[in-house]
Formats: C-alpha cells, sequence, structure tokens
C-alpha cells in the first residue's frame, strides 16, 4: 500500500521527504520484536518501553522504510504526527480498508459482566443470522475458529488483523470486551461502535489507575463520538447514573428497575432467570440457563445492545434462551445432593453478586475458596475477605496467582479483612484448598472455587504452571469435566 493510502485522512505534521507517500509498503508495525520486511514502524512508547532508544538498531534491520513519529528524527526517514499510538490505530484501519458500514459492531467495558454479556450478544447475533467474531477474556472467535486469548482486548493490529479474517469468512457483526486499560493507552482508537455497553463499575485495577476517578473516566472514552455511535447503559448503580447523565451520543438506560429496557418480574433459581422485560413499550418473555441477579444485568446490556441494533425480538428471545453458559462463570458441578460452583470472580463485586446469587439457594452451607492475585490491587484483598465472610459459613484463603509476591503475604493482608477469623481456613497450595473444600462439603451445601474461572494456569513468580479449577473439583468429586 503506498504511504499516501494508508495516511488518507490522518492529519500529518511534517514530512521529511515529500517521496515518502509514494513508498509501497507491504507492512505496519510498532512492535520491534515483530518488524517485517518492507515496513512502515511507528514510534510508540510504551510503559517501561521507549523505541526512541532503539532507532539506529530497528533502521539498520534493512526493513524499515520509513517512520512515523512524534519527534523529528534528523537523517532518518520519518512522518511527523501528533499521537503516534492514535495514529496507528486509523492506520491499521487504512492497511486493512474494512468497510464497517456493513458490519455491526458492539463493544462492552465495564468492571464486571463484559465477558457473558459478550457471549449473550455474540448468542443472539448468531441467532439471528450474522456469522461473528468475539473477541474478551476466554477466547478469541473468528467465525468458526476459536484463538487463545492473551489479553481481554488486544491490540489495535489484531484486532483489524481478526475482523479482516473474519469478513473473508463472511462475519458481518463483531463484539468485544474493552477493558479500561486498552481505552485509557488508546489502543482501541481507530474503531467506532454500533453500540457501547457500560455494564458497572467497582474497585479493581486501582494499581494501575490509581483512583476510581481514573478509572471511570477511562471507561467513559468509550461513550464518546470517538468510539462509538450508542450506548446502552446499566443505571442500577452510581457511576453508570452518572454516566448516562454526561454521555452527549445517543444513549438508551436498562434496569432490573425502569429503563429503557427494565424488568418487569422476575423469578430465580439454580436452574437458571425466567423474567418478563419491557424494550420500550412492550413486553417480552426471556427463558436463560444463567444464575444469579448479576447475570439478569448481562441479560439486559445485550438485549438494549441488540435490540438498538435492530435485531428482532423474537431473536432476542431464542439467542438469550439458547445460550447455555460461559466457561468458568458459575461453571457447576454436582455430587451427593451439594452444588460445586467454579467462578471468575475476582474482585469484591463481583464476588458479592456471585456470593449473593448463591446464598439463597443454599439448604445447607456456602464454602467459600478465593485468593488474590499477586503484583495486583492489593486494596481489594481485605474487602474480598469482608465480603466472603459474610455470605459464607466456611472461608477457605488461599493462593490466586500470587506472581513474584510472598502467597503467604498475601494471605495475611486478605486476613486483615475478617473480624471473625472463626470460621476461616488457610491454604497457600490451591489445590489443597480446593481438596479440603469438596472433602468439606455435604449434601445440601454449596461450594464456590473463586478467581479463577476459566484459566487453566497458576502464575508462581515468574512461570506460568498449569492449574484448572475445573478440574481440580472434578478429580475430587470422582466426575467427568469437558471444557464448554
Amino acid at each position: 500500500m503506498l504511504v499516501r493510502d494508508l495516511l488518507k485522512g490522518i492529519p500529518v505534521k511534517w514530512v521529511s521527504d515529500d517521496k515518502l507517500y509514494d513508498i509501497d509498503v507491504d507492512n505496519i508495525s510498532f512492535n520491534t520484536k515483530d518488524i517485517k520486511p518492507n515496513s512502515a514502524f511507528l514510534l510508540v512508547k510504551g510503559i517501561s518501553f521507549d523505541p526512541y532508544e532503539m532507532i539506529d538498531e530497528i533502521f539498520d534491520s534493512k526493513k524499515v522504510k520509513l517512520f512515523i513519529t512524534e519527534k523529528p528524527l534528523p537523517e532518518k526517514p520519518h512522518i511527523l504526527v501528533e499521537n503516534a499510538r492514535r495514529t496507528f490505530g486509523m492506520i491499521c484501519r487504512n492497511f486493512f480498508n474494512i468497510d464497517f458500514s456493513k458490519i455491526k459492531s458492539i463493544g462492552i467495558t465495564g468492571t464486571n459482566g463484559k465477558t457473558t454479556t459478550n457471549y449473550l450478544i455474540d448468542s443472539i447475533l448468531r441467532v439471528s443470522g450474522y456469522k461473528t467474531i468475539r473477541i474478551g477474556t476466554t477466547e478469541y472467535v473468528i467465525v468458526d475458529e476459536k484463538i487463545e486469548a492473551n489479553n481481554t482486548t488486544p491490540g489495535i493490529y489484531d484486532i483489524f488483523e481478526m475482523v479482516a479474517k473474519g469478513v473473508k469468512k463472511g462475519a458481518s457483526a463483531v463484539c468485544m470486551e474493552v477493558s479500561s486499560h486498552a481505552l485509557d493507552q488508546d489502543r482501541v482508537y481507530g474503531l467506532n461502535f454500533d453500540v457501547a455497553v457500560f455494564t458497572n463499575l467497582t474497585g479493581d485495577h486501582l494499581d494501575y489507575h490509581k483512583t476510581m476517578e481514573h478509572y471511570y473516566q477511562s471507561k467513559k472514552k468509550l461513550f464518546t463520538k470517538e468510539y462509538s455511535k450508542n450506548a446502552a447503559i446499566n443505571i442500577d448503580y452510581d457511576y453508570g447514573k452518572r454516566l448516562y447523565n454526561e454521555v452527549e451520543i445517543a444513549k438508551y438506560s436498562f434496569s432490573k428497575g425502569k429503563g429503557d429496557v427494565g424488568v418487569v418480574d422476575v423469578s430465580y433459581s439454580l436452574d437458571g432467570i425466567n423474567c418478563r422485560v419491557n424494550i420500550g413499550d412492550e413486553v417480552i418473555s426471556l427463558n436463560s440457563h444463567l444464575v444469579g441477579r448479576h447475570n439478569l444485568e448481562n441479560i439486559l446490556g445485550a438485549v438494549t445492545a441488540t435490540y438498538i441494533l435492530g435485531i428482532s425480538k423474537d431473536d432476542i428471545i431464542r439467542g438469550v434462551e439458547q445460550f447455555k453458559n460461559v466457561p468458568g462463570r458459575l461453571e457447576k458441578f454436582e455430587k451427593n445432593g451439594a452444588y460445586f460452583f467454579v467462578d471468575y470472580a475476582h474482585t469484591d463485586d463481583a464476588l458479592k453478586n456471585v456470593l449473593e446469587a448463591l446464598k439463597g439457594f443454599k439448604k445447607g452451607r456456602l464454602i467459600t475458596v478465593f485468593g488474590c492475585g499477586g503484583d495486583r490491587d492489593r486494596t481489594k484483598r481485605p474487602r474480598m475477605a469482608k465480603v466472603a465472610e459474610v455470605y459464607s459459613d466456611i472461608v477457605i484463603v488461599t493462593s490466586d496467582n500470587p506472581r513474584t509476591e510472598d502467597p503467604n503475604a498475601i494471605i495475611d493482608e486478605i486476613l486483615t479483612g475478617f473480624e471473625n477469623r472463626s470460621k476461616v481456613l488457610v491454604d497457600p497450595d490451591r489445590r489443597i484448598a480446593i481438596k479440603k473444600a469438596c472433602d468439606e462439603a455435604k449434601a445440601g451445601d454449596i461450594v464456590l472455587i473463586a478467581g479463577k474461572g476459566h484459566e487453566d494456569y497458576q502464575i508462581i513468580g515468574k512461570t506460568k504452571y498449569h492449574f484448572d479449577d475445573r478440574e481440580e473439583v472434578a478429580k475430587n468429586l470422582g466426575v467427568t469435566f469437558e471444557k464448554i
């Protein structure tokens, strides 16, 4: 592609030589580990990496034809732009030349519920006849191809590459989770969603954002004209109400009470959710296999987003009903009258939602196993303990990806959140902790193994070891486990 076509619609401050516009490049990159021949290279600073320190090394590779940069580069062919990271997103859009007017696109953000909402939207779209691309925490799916997910939100080049691949396979819709990190770092700049969905905002990632206000403002970016055309916002919580009042794009509210999409009546069981929901002035009946009040919110978000897209109410009903579950989200096992659930809940709010859902169904005790990640937000450790204590009859505190921290030090911080430790057990070995919970359970009890969900690894130090909560539960119960 000619550089002039690569930069179509993108403001340029200065060019070292006008002849650069006529260079034909085959690739674009900003990753020094993946420079392909005949490339335009964008100099984008990372959190701990400065490519400007490697200019000569990058250019001497003979693969780079020119640089796109925020700083002048004497004696190097370069084009000067205001913001290299944002420019990279727009260049990706031009490079892959995708006609988004022919693709329905939905972005989902929020602390909790992104993944389940994403799966539900995907189910509704597929029922209505779309071939879809789904990008999120558990996996990336390009129509019929599954790819292991490295991040909740991949880099913008990877996103466009997946969409381009999906379009070749006949895809006409993409739904994806959009993390606060990706938004804050402009890693999804260049996309413009038909609908942006806001699930909720509670304490998490404060190791990165430092304050809830910064966390909120990062999420809010998705609901601006630069990123989205329409907003579907959960107004059951303060941040959602604030966002609904502040956004300037077309907006639709959803709520377990009154909203553009709201709940008329609902019943919950361990088999799922049955409810009647108003969409504007019309009421529809929905039956879902998902468990718990928090999943009702996810259903409402998916219903609102697909309604905005113009999906028929019959297809919405069928899409919700046909969807079974998300891997590692209240994934259920049963043995001798006891129920065992594996869930990804790794924040205090997510843990509260799941425990509230399960507490209403217990006939015996509620036993909770959880830990907190190392080298991550430390403020939630005592908060998770408080939640577990309120809802559980027995709590087993263990490890959950301790990384480079001492597992026992993490556990000590968690323990400060308990008022009464009489019902608290501790075992830093997660495998043993899960076995203790399974051995303890009797008929009528419910056991929750929280924190890892779909993850099939445990990170100790800087090494990733195979470990799957679901496999451990199945092994202890003597039952078969098959991944969803």
